[in-house]
């Protein structure tokens, strides 16, 4: 499949207007992205749909890829086929198309409380290195019709072997759904009780306590606790103690 950075907005409802007053308003948005930019070096880049390419672009290099901000925002989506194996870019467009159908399914009221993550791998401009990474995206502003104007995108390292691990979390009632690739849609999955000593263990991880720390006060050894720890991870979808802590504690287990 030839893939060019119009396939990416095939799926969206196109706004009929969104006037130049409207991008002074949101002004104020962009600034304060890129002040937490200087205090934190983070890479993301905001998508305005409307104009069909990306707003802005942090110069973190890993998102970057060897390119220049000039460069990665001059050529918007057109950016992935550069940088993204055929397989990833048939990835991406699946679960864009996949996506954005479970974007306009929602509630109004509800469509800015989604996040989408995955797993892809980006190509280095000049060393061609792979490096996995994992995309998070989640609608930045809407407009008053509730149609999606312009997203954020964080970008960080991801623990993953292959590409993949696309899910929705919804910000409301932390509910998850997994893409299903068979027929393509988002699939709402029931969450797995933590046992009483794993909900004793990832309070202790929130803590800020490591492994060897969490075994000494709960009297185990430190492998007992890296086990807990798998299962945690499982049952949580979690790749790490950050993810862990934050999915459980949205789902109220802390």
């Amino acid at each position: 499949m030839n893939i060019t950075q119009a396939n990416f907005f095939d799926p969206i409802e196109q706004t009929k207007y969104i006037g130049h007053e409207n991008y002074v308003k949101i002004e104020h948005y962009i600034n304060a992205l890129k002040s937490i930019s200087k205090l934190i070096d983070l890479s993301f880049y905001v998508v305005d749909y409307y104009k069909k390419g990306f707003y802005y672009v942090s110069s973190n290099d890993l998102f970057l890829s060897g390119y220049s901000q000039e460069e990665v925002l001059d050529l918007g989506f057109d950016f992935y086929p550069r940088t993204v194996s055929q397989e990833d870019l048939n990835l991406l467009f699946e679960l864009n198309d996949a996506a954005f159908r479970f974007f306009y399914d929602l509630e109004v009221s509800r469509r800015d409380k989604a996040t989408i993550s995955y797993d892809f791998k980006l190509k280095h401009k000049n060393s061609h290195r792979m490096v996995m990474i994992n995309h998070k995206l989640t609608p930045l502003l809407l407009t008053e019709g509730g149609n999606i104007w312009m997203s954020i995108c964080l970008v960080t390292l991801s623990s993953s072997e292959k590409s993949g691990d696309v899910h929705i979390i919804m910000q409301d009632d932390s509910s998850r759904y997994d893409l299903n690739k068979r027929c393509l849609q988002f699939i709402k999955t029931q969450p797995k009780k933590l046992t009483p000593k794993e909900t004793e263990i990832i309070k202790l991880i929130a803590l800020g306590y490591r492994t060897e720390k969490v075994a000494a006060i709960l009297k185990v050894s430190e492998s007992t606790v890296k086990n807990h720890k798998t299962q945690i991870f499982k049952k949580l979808h979690a790749k790490t103690s950050a993810e862990a802590v934050f999915y459980a504690s949205k789902r109220g287990l802390i």
